[in-house]
């Protein structure tokens, strides 16, 4: 496969949300050292004019762009940066970003959900992430009006015991060795039982035990929600603790279909104040990504 290893792809509306992404997006390249794309999507044209008026689609692109440009430039009070890269396309915005997320064009993608999508263009509601997410070969990064552009210094991995973790930890070894940061696992333990004698004490010992012979900090934490709804108690403790970034995984049945995330990530998506980045299980040259 061709990767670009450094390239990230960044839907940006052209609004003040757009310089929330916008903000989000420069905190992971200086963490990263990637070049970030900035994606403008505009409504597709009928047949008829793309085939008998293909300077007027070139008209209506070459605008797009324009206005994109002049966005990006204001956000950067002046000069884009040499590592920005504006982009245009032209089709359904779902669509155009599902074949980007399949693509093996970039590392991973960064979208922002919107309560207020009414008439703006390049806005996602949260089903539409989700319909983005359950499609995506790469990871993708979903930010909201909360999320933070502090440094990168604890991420957050939540871990069920049902499920491996591999490609998790691997994401989350490169964040943590660029950014100098910490990992926190936190696995939910569901069964009235002695935690120390428990699977889900066992599989977060050996995580961490892993990370540390990478020479990451790595601290975990078990929580006892029996009784309880799991991933609400992950939800608070999310809140409470807040980490800078979250990475979790699609369900490996809704990876191998393909379509859909799993209703454990989904709530996480769906509750988190902090940018939740969901690993698609699909992605199998991941380790060479990642060396």
């Amino acid at each position: 496969m061709r990767h670009r290893l450094h390239d990230v792809l960044v839907l940006v509306p052209l609004t003040d949300e757009g310089k929330i992404v916008l903000k989000q997006a420069m905190c992971f390249r200086n963490v990263l050292g990637c070049r970030v794309f900035v994606l403008n999507v505009i409504s597709p044209v009928s047949f008829f004019k793309r085939q008998f008026n293909p300077l007027k689609v070139k008209g209506l692109i070459d605008e797009a762009l324009l206005k994109l440009t002049e966005f990006v430039q204001d956000f950067f009070e002046g000069k884009i940066p040499e590592e920005v890269i504006l982009k245009v396309s032209m089709g359904n915005l779902v669509s155009t970003l599902i074949k980007q997320a399949r693509s093996d064009d970039f590392l991973f993608l960064i979208l922002k959900r919107s309560m207020h999508r009414k008439g703006v263009s390049n806005l996602l509601e949260q089903n539409e992430i989700d319909k983005i997410i359950g499609h995506s070969y790469c990871p993708v990064l979903s930010i909201n009006e909360d999320s933070t552009q502090r440094d990168l210094k604890t991420i957050l991995i939540p871990v069920d015991i049902a499920e491996g973790a591999t490609k998790k930890l691997l994401w989350a070894s490169m964040f943590a060795k660029k950014a100098h940061a910490k990992i926190l696992i936190i696995s939910a333990l569901n069964i009235n039982i002695d935690e120390q004698k428990s699977l889900a004490l066992k599989n977060a010992e050996k995580m961490k035990f892993m990370l540390s012979e990478r020479g990451i900090e790595c601290d975990l934490e078990i929580l006892k929600v029996y009784g309880q709804v799991k991933h609400e108690m992950v939800l608070s403790y999310i809140a409470t603790q807040k980490p800078d970034l979250i990475i979790i995984r699609k369900h490996h049945v809704a990876s191998s279909l393909k379509t859909t995330i799993g209703d454990f990530a989904k709530e996480i998506i769906h509750g988190s104040n902090v940018p939740v980045f969901t690993v698609s299980q699909t992605q199998i040259d991941i380790a060479d990504i990642l060396s």
